[in-house]
């Protein structure tokens, strides 16, 4: 991403929650935008919250709201992509938003493996690596 110049966003929010569990001080914070949570971001993810409808079952309603606070940034500040390794609620709720037409953000699945024809915009696929993957 850094040698294509993709700019790459780092959330306050992301920093509160990683800072849990690890200091952000071993993340490489300069190779990213900081990003704080404000007023828009807070009206935007009430929208979206609203707009999602009923989360699925077993999904904790405290994580769903992380996750839309993280996607009504991302949303707000026109960002295209959001790489994630978390498939179970950012992945799935983002997807569902996205098909609705209530963001314009593309979520990106680590856990799958990083393709960097994923940030193409036009959705167009690595038709060799679409096909390895197939065999």
């Amino acid at each position: 991403m850094i040698h294509d110049k993709h700019p790459m966003y780092f959330s306050t929010l992301v920093a509160s929650e990683f800072s849990i569990k690890q200091s952000i001080e071993i993340l490489p914070l300069s190779n990213f935008r900081q990003l704080t949570f404000g007023m828009t971001h807070a009206v935007m993810s009430a929208k979206l919250f609203n707009g999602l409808g009923q989360r699925d079952e077993g999904d904790k309603r405290e994580i769903v709201r992380e996750d839309i606070k993280l996607l009504a940034q991302a949303t707000q500040e026109k960002i295209d992509f959001v790489i994630t390794e978390d498939r179970s609620t950012f992945y799935k709720y983002c997807d569902r938003l996205r098909s609705a037409g209530l963001t314009q953000v593309r979520p990106i699945k680590l856990i799958d493996g990083f393709d960097p024809t994923s940030l193409d915009l036009s959705g167009q696929a690595d038709l060799l690596a679409e096909l390895s993957a197939q065999n």
